[in-house]
């Protein structure tokens, strides 16, 4: 039998027919060669967690290159020849490590450290395949294909760039000055004295990034048809086309694969018997120019991409390819662009006529041809549409025909995405203008149109109508306009944008188009801009902030101490433990059925004959109790069932688990279990809280927490407001979706979970399984991201783990796939109110008569109502404010915490109301908020020192001169200030051990380390009480064995609390050790320790932090200044600028507290902009359950320039260390960015003609809802 050869970091693998086809690159990478650096999280190439490297000699020519690829999208029969270099590969504690991932550590470029292999292997394939040759801007370009839910991506962003040819000085300084920190060395055990880590100055640093010498090795390829049988499937590598009809005519059953990215939007779960692998296929490949550019299907498509850009420069006739290179650019992203084919995109869109294809926009606006082949001698030349309507069975896709084009033509094409990169077109079109020689009149016209409907491709009637006339002027441009919303009527298709956005935004795109090319004097100047595309600048960003040198290693700017090892792999989260003996995967079977429906029972007889699946398992398996919150809890309210019994709460809830002996049988098996229902409802669902309140079930799905009472009520009412504000909910997105390893003991359990509270799922598993809390040791060496998704909802899966193991005696691994993850689990809670506020003639709030509701799912058990009511303070007067706190029971999974929950809506709701105050009042907001400011307040100082940063005043003129002279494009700049109250939990623990040895220092602590840099301010916090240097300090995992009864790590003050309880216990080891110390004269650390041991002293201390301990509750002030661009014309914005002002306190790590305040106010952004969950409304499915549907921002999505001031000469005197939180505030300043949007929209429309009345744009400020907002009519679109 053949074999598929490759090789993983030089050690050769070979894979025979015991592995099919659904066996990826990244399954066996991970489970087979046991590289547990590579990640995996969403399975569709839409993360980035997975990416390697790859070197391989690419036809035709087979010269060899190194290029990215998505690790979870490639089979691993599709390796053959291979040079696969995972993370590891490139750099480790052993061998020393790879500049990219010393660099990225030294920058702080992680957190959570998940996502940061991926992130190193997308850097080192970029620099490989372009022979170090890069910009800062290629190189910023170049991560659409990874996702950072942690950093903020500024600290990648800088670290990557500081790799460029033309870097700036203030990175490259960066680069020398951290060569030299001690606690983050490059060096490996191996390493020699010559090692080249031990280089000092930059320009010996950055000697690799000077060019390698420009010539190709040529890679030896036999070109010998190879096949794999397995019981079920047949592969085949085929390297002729002649090989390729051989295989498709020997059975109708077969799917032609080469790069396999299609994988990526129609997921593959079953294959066919015959797979033929065709990425090698000579004649697929290359191109030649005779009249036309014939370009081979099998081209990839960043080779594809080259070629455009250098033919496009060379050959007048073909200049055109430019445009269609930029346009490329924002399709997919490098690793799906690298394997991914010009043919495989096309037959995707062939199979899926729904598919936007850009590849097929562009080709069809152009007048391309396709040829298709029968057979070596039978071959046709069509037109696309034509080939999208013909039977492709036995038929390839052989070549692409790109006709050249004379001077006479302009080509213009757009995509509108809902973020800047790796996101499908809402609308994506494509304009060829034909204009008649020495002429002004239309030739030809082509309109194309994606994202319309599966069948709409040209606007005909509007093309036909064009012809032979004058292009610029108001009269052709309004019969174009309003010829083009007649014909184009798209199909409602959800979760895409709504029907009414995508007809007006494919006009507007036209007028954008005839904008662009419109000669002067033709064009009213105001309006040019509305015919270019929004360039974003390179983004850089400035971190100012005091450190006092005199309590080092504490305050002090240092990396994560766990950086190295996050950036090389080494790092070991939940689902890293290395393969187990007889190990099993499990996958829950969830009733996706209407809400209320009843359960009867299970038929697993289909699953359970599927070969590899172990067992069955429903609510009635379960010894003990079946609640993953139990009772006895703190802060629990309502038990949950952790499988449905009976009655079904949501759709997608869990019912059942399927056990197999690999993860991806378990996940199809777990969807061939038939679910019985003796009852299915046919009611009316209730999902959002407005379906609540006009229900008549409102008495009973509606609960009042909280009402705050005003002490008084002013008299002098000038105006009242009225108005209404809704927020949605937000996935938390953690890249390591909820998993859990459990493993038997001796004596019990050991639970590797990825949780942020040790004690609950502790607690809830002992009493699931009815066994002593003893028996259960949880382990948490680390949690990649949770930002409150892991508190209470991770303790299902760790129930269900070790039901499993409990069960069948062995090892279970349990990791919920993503669209599990977004079905199943609660999100952040959404929330509405209705307010009425009466203000006097300067807006003054007089009183403020305020409602609000909160959607807590199906159950009420973690209710925000209360301290969302509290948080709305924010930093007002709040004596005239009547306040009621509801919350609100719906048909959908039970909501949790989320990062800062409760201040993000309660701060939005009472700054929306502040907008509305100063809109009516016709005051500047700055003066409404300060009006109305609480005495005593460090804000108004802030705002004035913000101001003078940002140079507020001036650049608020430069705005409306902007405005003034652009019609379609407007910039806002807005200020908003931030005040909240940061309270304790409970109890965290910490043990201090000192060793004789060699006097090193371990703390073992109760929290958990999720990114946020809790272990390494323990060590700082350790290092200084103890007085010896930073690298003497190790921080070991979390257990429930070490610190048992622990409180959850949330609400930004888990750092805080450990860092307390670790001072207390070296204060503890400190005074044992006094009385040795003050008997010897001069002595080391390592000296008086040996002393203390010999004199029998304990060096072991610890400590709880309580409630007990006198610390009091203190406020986090910040404020925050945005400016955003938008085009009125797409709807998409840029945020130009931020600068946020906090005060930190006196920061235990000021490096760490940067990346907190930078990450945390991302991620907001993402909530108020582009992160939108739709759901079915008939039966409460979630439609945007992936990363094709869901989109957080992206590496070019942040603020361009980003600032970040600590407020100097801050002290905390109720805090630890005069230290404050940052981990949650600075996500609540975010909300500007809608005050900002809104603003923009304000003035489009008072210039479009509309009166000037309150314009809510909708949360979240989506393309659509920004674009919507701004009312545009036909008639707008205009020249002059």
């Amino acid at each position: 039998m053949s074999q598929i050869v490759f090789t993983i970091n030089g050690k050769k693998h070979q894979v025979d027919g015991k592995f099919g086809p659904d066996v990826s690159l990244n399954e066996y990478i991970r489970n087979v060669a046991d590289l547990r650096g590579t990640k995996a999280m969403c399975q569709e190439g839409g993360c980035g967690a997975c990416v390697v490297a790859v070197r391989a000699a690419t036809p035709p020519t087979q010269e060899m290159r190194t290029f990215a690829v998505n690790s979870c999208l490639v089979s691993v029969l599709s390796c053959h020849g291979w040079e696969v270099t995972t993370v590891e590969g490139i750099g480790n504690r052993t061998v020393g490590y790879h500049d990219i991932q010393s660099r990225l550590a030294k920058f702080n470029g992680t957190q959570c450290g998940y996502c940061s292999p991926g992130w190193v292997m997308s850097m080192y394939s970029l620099v490989e395949s372009k022979n170090n040759d890069l910009t800062m801007k290629d190189i910023e370009n170049s991560f659409a294909a990874n996702i950072c839910r942690c950093t903020g991506y500024r600290p990648i962003a800088d670290a990557f760039k500081s790799f460029a040819k033309d870097a700036d000085e203030r990175l490259l300084n960066k680069v020398c000055d951290l060569e030299d920190l001690a606690i983050l060395k490059s060096c490996g055990v191996t390493c020699a004295k010559q090692c080249p880590h031990k280089k000092k100055h930059i320009s010996e640093i950055n000697k690799k990034v000077e060019k390698k010498e420009d010539w190709c090795e040529v890679g030896k390829i036999d070109n010998k048809m190879l096949t794999i049988d397995s019981t079920n499937h047949k592969w085949s590598k085929v390297y002729k086309l002649d090989d390729v009809f051989k295989s498709m005519n020997e059975s109708g059953d077969y799917k032609l694969i080469a790069g396999n990215t299609g994988q990526g939007v129609y997921h593959v779960t079953d294959y066919p018997k015959n797979i033929i692998d065709i990425f090698n296929v000579v004649e697929l490949k290359g191109h030649i120019v005779d009249v036309n550019l014939i370009i081979g299907a099998g081209m990839p498509l960043a080779e594809m991409m080259d070629l455009f850009l250098t033919m496009s420069s060379e050959n007048e006739d073909f200049s055109y390819l430019k445009q269609l290179f930029d346009h490329m650019d924002l399709v997919a992203h490098i690793p799906v662009r690298n394997i991914g084919t010009i043919g495989g995109n096309l037959c995707l869109k062939h199979a899926n006529n729904v598919f936007q294809s850009d590849l097929f926009l562009l080709f069809e606006t152009v007048g391309g041809m396709v040829t298709v082949a029968e057979s070596i001698n039978k071959k046709t030349v069509m037109s696309l549409p034509d080939f999208l309507n013909i039977d492709m069975k036995g038929k390839v896709l052989l070549n692409v025909i790109l006709p050249p084009l004379s001077h006479c033509c302009n080509v213009k094409t757009y995509k509108i995405m809902p973020r800047s990169q790796n996101a499908h077109a809402i609308v994506n079109a494509g304009f060829l203008f034909r204009f008649r020689q020495n002429s002004q009149l239309l030739e030809k016209v082509t309109i194309v149109y994606g994202s319309i409907s599966p069948t709409f491709i040209h606007a005909s009637k509007t093309e036909t109508v064009l012809v032979g006339k004058d292009l610029y002027n108001n009269d052709t441009l309004q019969l174009a306009v309003k010829t083009l919303f007649d014909e184009i009527i798209p199909e409602e298709a959800l979760p895409e944008p709504s029907s009414a956005f995508r007809r007006m935004l494919a006009v507007a795109l036209y007028y954008k188009a005839i904008l662009s090319m419109c000669p002067e004097g033709k064009v009213d100047p105001r309006y040019l801009s509305g015919g270019q595309t929004m360039k974003r600048m390179i983004s850089e960003g400035n971190q100012i902030f005091d450190t006092d040198k005199s309590v080092w290693p504490l305050n002090q700017p240092v990396p994560k101490l766990e950086a190295l090892v996050q950036c090389s792999g080494e790092a070991v989260f939940a689902n890293d433990l290395p393969r187990q003996q007889n190990e099993v995967f499990a996958a829950f079977v969830t009733a996706d059925v209407v809400a209320g429906s009843v359960i009867e029972s299970f038929d697993a007889t289909t699953a359970l004959k599927i070969p590899g699946v172990v067992a069955f398992y429903s609510a009635k398996d379960i010894p003990g109790d079946n609640t993953f919150t139990p009772s006895n809890m703190p802060f629990i309210t309502a038990e949950e069932e952790i499988l449905c019994s009976s009655k079904v709460q949501f759709y997608g809830q869990p019912a059942g688990i399927i056990v197999a002996d690999r993860e991806k049988t378990a996940q199809k098996a777990a969807k061939a279990v038939k679910i019985n229902y003796s009852f299915v409802n046919n009611g009316k669902l209730l999902l959002t809280i407005d379906d609540v309140l006009k229900s008549p079930e409102k008495s009973t799905r509606v609960v009042v927490n909280r009402t705050i009472e005003p002490s008084e009520t002013g008299k002098n009412v000038r105006s009242i407001i009225q108005g209404e504000y809704r927020m949605e909910s937000q996935y938390h997105y953690h890249m390591e979706t909820h998993t859990t390893v459990a493993k038997p003991t001796e004596d019990g359990m050991e639970i590797y979970a990825a949780t942020q509270w040790l004690d609950l799922t502790n607690v809830a598993i002992a009493q699931c399984l009815k066994v002593p809390v003893n028996s259960i040791n949880v382990v948490v060496r680390r949690v990649g991201g949770a930002y409150g998704a892991k508190i209470t909802r991770a303790t299902q899966i760790a129930c269900a783990a070790a039901l499993v193991t409990h069960l069948q005696g062995t090892p279970c691994r349990f990791i919920l796939p993503l669209q599990t993850n977004m079905k199943s689990i609660g999100k952040r809670l959404p929330t509405s109110c209705n307010f009425e506020a009466g203000v006097d003639k300067e807006g003054t709030i007089q009183y403020l008569k305020l409602t609000f509701y909160q959607d807590c799912g199906h159950v009420f058990n973690e209710v925000i109502a209360p301290l969302t009511a509290e948080h709305m303070r924010n930093c007002y007067d709040i004596k005239s404010w009547w306040i009621e706190a509801n919350s609100v029971a719906t048909d959908t999974p039970s909501n949790t915490w989320c990062r800062a929950p409760g201040t993000t809506e309660g701060v939005a709701i009472i700054e929306h109301i502040m907008e509305r105050i100063a809109y009516n009042l016709n005051k500047d907001p700055l003066h409404v908020r300060l009006l109305n400011m609480a005495k005593e307040n460090p804000i108004p100082e802030m705002i004035d020192q913000l101001g003078k940063d940002s140079n507020f005043k001036q650049r608020q003129e430069d705005i409306k001169k902007f405005n003034k002279e652009n019609r379609w494009r407007k910039r806002a700049l807005n200020m908003l200030p931030l005040s909240v109250g940061i309270f304790y939990l409970g109890n965290y623990n910490s043990i201090v051990s000192i060793y004789h040895g060699d006097g090193s220092v371990v703390v073992l602590h109760g929290g958990i380390e999720m990114g946020q840099g809790l272990n390494t301010k323990a060590a700082q916090v350790c290092a200084y009480a103890l007085g010896v240097p930073l690298e003497k300090i190790s921080v070991k995992p979390s257990t429930s064995f070490t610190s048992p009864n622990s409180i959850v790590t949330g609400g930004s003050i888990g750092s805080e609390c450990v860092a307390f309880a670790t001072k207390k216990a070296c204060d503890i080891l400190m005074e044992r050790l006094k009385p040795i110390k003050d008997k010897m004269e001069k002595y080391s650390w390592e000296d008086l320790i040996k002393q203390a041991y010999g004199a029998g002293l304990d060096l072991q201390a610890s400590y709880m932090f309580s409630f007990n301990d006198g610390v009091k509750p203190y406020n986090v002030y910040a404020t925050c200044a945005l400016e955003v661009e938008v085009d009125l014309l797409t709807g998409n914005h840029d945020v130009r600028r931020v600068d946020i002002l906090e005060d930190t306190g006196r920061s235990l790590s000021p490096e760490i507290d940067v990346a907190q305040i930078e990450g945390a106010f991302v991620m907001g952004l993402g909530y108020w902009t582009s992160e939108k969950l739709v759901y079915d409304k008939d039966t409460g499915e979630i439609l945007t359950d992936r990363t094709w549907t869901y989109k957080p921002p992206g590496i070019k999505d942040i603020p361009a320039d980003m600032r970040i001031y600590f407020k100097r000469d801050s002290r905390n005197e109720f805090g630890v260390l005069q230290s404050k939180a940052t981990g949650e505030p600075a996500l609540c300043l975010a909300v500007v960015v809608t005050h900002a949007l809104r603003d923009c929209v304000r003035a489009a429309r008072l210039e479009a003609g509309y009166q000037d009345q309150w314009v809510d744009v909708g949360n979240p400020c989506t393309v659509e809802n920004i674009f919507m907002a701004a009312g545009h009519r036909l008639e707008h679109f205009k020249l002059k």
